[in-house]
């Protein structure tokens, strides 16, 4: 597992709960990170994004019109 700079990684032990901030990208490992107390850390839950896409359309179109 790569770490990538700016990711967020919590403790899963509910009664330690630390949290770690990625300053630096790492090289490829095999395992997750682990905690001082020596629980799994894994990314908290952030909900999707949605974007709009009629911008999208109006950035394309051009591309896509017939020669008449």
């Amino acid at each position: 597992m790569v770490l990538k700079k700016g990711q967020r990684y919590r403790c899963q032990n509910r009664d330690c709960g630390a949290e770690i901030e990625v300053t630096k990208d790492s090289v490829e490992g095999d395992f997750r990170p682990r905690c001082c107390c020596g629980s799994e850390m894994k990314k908290p839950y952030s909900p999707p994004g949605f974007t709009n896409r009629d911008s999208d359309r109006e950035i394309l179109a051009p591309l896509f019109r017939t020669k008449a």
